[in-house]
């Protein structure tokens, strides 16, 4: 009976902290948990292995360190807060809309770009080459 109660006993343990040993994805570049929901998320593939990123400051570090400029990438569009993929984007940097670590680029779909600039204080919009090709951080 002991034993029995004993064992019953551990597998609820082991079930009730199974969780906790549940490993969060955490940005590539620094650290950072990701919220798979957060309207900051981004993804890139690296070396075949999609990799997440808590903004898309951290997406641009690690894409750029690579050496990958032609990666699938994917980002979290500001105004539909769909993920899409780095092609239909514009970036825009230094508006009033800032990311989970202060100023950031701003994913908006091409279309919207010009004018989400504009309503927010921001830099002109630019493509992902270009902005691999200035300052990322």
């Amino acid at each position: 009976m002991i034993a029995r109660t004993s064992r019953r006993t551990f597998v609820v343990l082991v079930l009730a902290l199974a969780p906790a040993c549940r490993r969060d994805p955490r940005c590539a570049t620094c650290g950072m948990k990701v919220d798979p929901s957060s309207p900051w998320t981004s993804y890139v593939t690296l070396q075949g292995k999609e990799q997440s990123f808590d903004t898309p400051s951290c997406a641009f570090v690690a894409w750029k360190k690579a050496g990958q400029l032609a990666a699938p990438a994917r980002f979290r569009e500001y105004y539909s807060q769909e993920m899409k993929p780095v092609e239909e984007l514009r970036f825009v940097r230094g508006s009033d809309v800032l990311g989970p670590m202060g100023p950031d680029w701003v994913p908006v779909l091409e279309g919207a770009a010009r004018r989400f600039a504009r309503d927010h204080n921001g830099a002109p919009p630019v493509d992902a080459a270009a902005v691999m090709q200035g300052e990322t951080s």
